[in-house]
């Protein structure tokens, strides 16, 4: 007969949950050591109403009403006294002197008036401003808004920066005009002598280069070698073209490009 071992225990299979994956904890933030000293900082020198202005605007002080001789003042001009008597008046005639005769002319007021009206410049309408929907308008240039420079005194006159430009553009004017004038001509012509003396020049040189090449080895088996020959070449090829350009032109002019236009 065989002993059997029986657990009696409470676990049930059915009431197992599946538990979720435990989350690996999170590394401490960082935090400087200065962070208060940088919040301290910032509160003192923070100012509110830098930017968006006063939360709500503050009403002006009784003291502060407006008073008599407050706005722009206009400064009066002064202007040449009048004088009603400039000169002598004509004498009284005389009873057997007969008074000059007054010619009236005849004017046609109609085509007078006609003309005004069409040379006449169109009215412009003065500025004004609405401060109501329904059309409430006021004087614009009394109100304050617009800046008034004619109390000032530089109004009307030509700035002294724009004499002074004048000025300088007119002596830069006539310094330019001095300049051209003892500029020398660009353009000069070689005599028949000079002519000759070139000429004979260029034909020297041609023969030195002439001998140099001909006393050149027949076998140009090196680089330095072709160099000097290709170089002797161009040389003789550029003295004949100018040789022949003098001799078939008799009147030569030389142009300098260096000079140039001030």
């Amino acid at each position: 007969m065989s002993i059997v071992n029986i657990y009696i225990h409470d676990e049930n299979i059915y009431n197992v949950e599946k538990k979720p994956p435990e989350k690996p904890p999170k590394p401490p933030l960082y935090h400087s050591r200065f962070e208060h000293q940088v919040r301290q900082e910032t509160k003192s020198c923070k100012d509110a109403h830098r930017t968006m202005g006063f939360s709500k605007i503050p009403l002006p002080g009784p003291a502060d009403f407006l008073r008599k001789n407050c706005g722009p003042r206009h400064r009066a001009t002064k202007s040449a006294p009048v004088r009603l008597c400039t000169g002598h008046k004509p004498p009284i005639p005389k009873p057997h002197e007969p008074s000059p005769c007054q010619v009236l002319k005849v004017v046609d007021f109609r085509k007078e008036n006609i003309k005004k009206v069409v040379a006449a410049n169109p009215k412009k309408p003065r500025p004004r401003y609405a401060d109501t929907r329904k059309g409430d308008f006021h004087d614009l240039e009394k109100s304050g808004l617009m800046p008034i420079y004619m109390c000032q005194p530089k109004f009307g006159k030509v700035p002294q920066y724009l004499t002074r430009r004048k000025k300088d553009l007119a002596a830069q004017k006539d310094r330019l005009i001095e300049d051209r004038a003892q500029q020398q001509p660009r353009c000069s012509y070689i005599l028949q002598e000079e002519r000759v003396e070139l000429l004979k020049g260029l034909k020297k040189n041609w023969e030195k280069l002439q001998q140099e090449y001909q006393s050149l080895p027949l076998l140009t088996d090196t680089v330095p070698k072709m160099i000097r020959k290709a170089k002797l070449e161009n040389n003789l090829k550029q003295l004949e073209k100018d040789i022949l350009t003098i001799e078939n032109n008799p009147y030569i002019y030389l142009y300098d490009d260096d000079q140039k236009d001030t």
